[in-house]
């Protein structure tokens, strides 16, 4: 009877350190997509000098910024740059593309964040410096929207994951019992 109960309390923390866990592992996400945004904008900065005053190539200037960058958007921008000096036999969209993909399972950014920066990839393919500077002005944009719309619904977001994954082991523990 002792041995039961002892048991069935272990259960009961075990499940709620797990279901907190889980709302504290959203939060962390939560934070580090905002993090990522944030590399993501610095890079933005970074490429747009390079392309304007350095008149750097979209490689060289990949490679560079990426070099200057730092997290996983800085090796990510620094290896697409990398594979496109070498010239691997792949067009520059199908390349994007593929470090696109790379990126995704790297980061938290969502599928809405890889789509945008999929345009913005479509919107450098082009030679001309002008159209580059506008499409990475116009991407920049976008990011600070992003920053500013996560920025304000952090807070909210944070206290219901945590709530919720609290609550969600409430809730097993009473069904369970």
């Amino acid at each position: 009877m002792h041995r039961e109960i002892v048991c069935k309390g272990l259960g009961i923390c075990l499940i709620l350190a797990a279901a907190g866990g889980a709302g504290w592992n959203y939060c962390r996400q939560i934070r580090m997509r905002l993090e990522q945004i944030r590399q993501l904008q610095q890079l933005l900065l970074l490429l747009q000098g390079e392309v304007q005053y350095h008149c750097s190539t979209l490689p060289e200037a990949f490679e560079h910024c990426g070099r200057q960058g730092n997290g996983i958007c800085g090796q990510w921008l620094a290896e697409t740059g990398r594979r496109l000096n070498a010239m691997e036999g792949v067009g520059f969209q199908e390349l994007w593309e593929q470090q696109l993909g790379e990126l995704q399972k790297a980061t938290v950014l969502s599928s809405a964040n890889i789509e945008d920066l999929k345009r913005f990839g479509n919107q450098l393919s082009y030679p001309d410096k002008d159209t580059q500077l506008g499409a990475m002005e116009l991407y920049s944009q976008r990011l600070k929207e992003q920053e500013e719309r996560l920025t304000s619904e952090l807070p909210v977001k944070m206290k219901l994951g945590t709530m919720l994954g609290f609550l969600a082991g409430m809730f097993l523990v009473i069904l369970l019992i």
